[in-house]
């Protein structure tokens, strides 16, 4: 079991000095329990180079390890009186999500002894961490799954594109068009957002990139910026909606809103708490969501 532990935090560290460093034990011990454990399964488990990192084996062996502890510590929980066993989980969630309807599920996570970290990527990122290794479970766009995994259709996140009334009038007075889009500043998540690319293509059936772009990484900056008048941009409906009944927002172009459809990616055989998790998020997902217009056929991995 030292050696799988060992394993496990070379692959969480991708270093084997800051493994040993973190398992408390000499420098080179990490590399030789390594080593140890791919003689003894006669395959190899990491790339050294490039980068280090699992292979397909080692993937597999990892999510073993995983299982493992996942389970010792809900039977701790169960059997030991008074155990206060804490499961370590990272999820990897899009920001906009984080923002809106998955605090709630943290919280809930938190208080189910979970201790959680939250890997916040853009929602056309985040599988890559999971496919990594990095995280047990990610909210992503991708529908179809990596090999030994499982995507969940949860719903549909609706975006608008916002801006106040007094960007409106002074942007915008003639309707948006083209010309005025190209001199209007965007507010973007950063430079890996592509909801606004996808609004414009939507509104003038072309693609549009050479416009002025401001960059905030966090939803909440986002928001904030449109309406300090810094520009106009996407946001999800469910921040939108009531700032545009209240008449802080109006929609820039009605009618030409974004969904957004998002899937819950786990893996295959998911042990019993992993399966409780990922039952949360897809329930509050599916109450939180659009699933009117939302994928119902789930994409499985090969």
């Amino acid at each position: 079991m030292i050696q799988l532990e060992t394993f496990a935090t070379v692959v969480e560290y991708r270093n084997f000095t800051r493994a040993a460093e973190a398992l408390n034990i000499s420098r080179g011990v990490p590399s030789r329990r390594v080593i140890d454990l791919e003689e003894t399964l006669g395959t190899r488990l990491l790339i050294r180079e490039p980068m280090l990192a699992p292979t397909k084996a080692g993937e597999e062996v990892l999510r073993y390890y995983m299982s493992v502890r996942l389970l010792h510590d809900a039977l701790l929980r169960r059997v030991v009186p008074g155990s206060v066993a804490t499961t370590a989980v990272a999820l990897a969630v899009n920001a906009d999500s984080l923002a809106t309807w998955f605090g709630p599920v943290a919280r809930e996570l938190a208080r189910r002894h979970v201790a959680l970290e939250l890997v916040v990527d853009d929602q056309d990122h985040t599988l890559e961490a999971l496919a990594r290794g990095d995280v047990k479970g990610c909210l992503s766009t991708q529908r179809k799954a990596v090999d030994g995994f499982v995507a969940e259709p949860v719903g549909q996140m609706r975006y608008q594109c916002v801006a106040t009334p007094r960007f409106m009038a002074e942007h915008f007075a003639d309707g948006v068009i083209l010309q005025k889009v190209l001199k209007a500043t965007a507010v973007l998540f950063n430079r890996k957002d592509t909801l606004h690319d996808i609004f414009l293509e939507s509104r003038f059936g072309m693609s549009v990139s050479r416009y002025l772009k401001h960059y905030f990484p966090s939803p909440t900056a986002l928001l904030d910026a449109i309406l300090d008048d810094l520009g106009y941009g996407l946001v999800p409906a469910m921040q939108a909606d009531p700032l545009i009944q209240s008449g802080k927002l109006v929609a820039v172009a009605p009618g030409h809103d974004v969904p957004i459809d998002l899937y819950w990616h786990r893996w295959k055989e998911e042990p019993e708490p992993l399966a409780e998790i990922s039952k949360l998020v897809v329930e509050a997902a599916r109450r939180s969501l659009d699933q009117a217009g939302a994928t119902k056929e789930a994409a499985g991995g090969a």
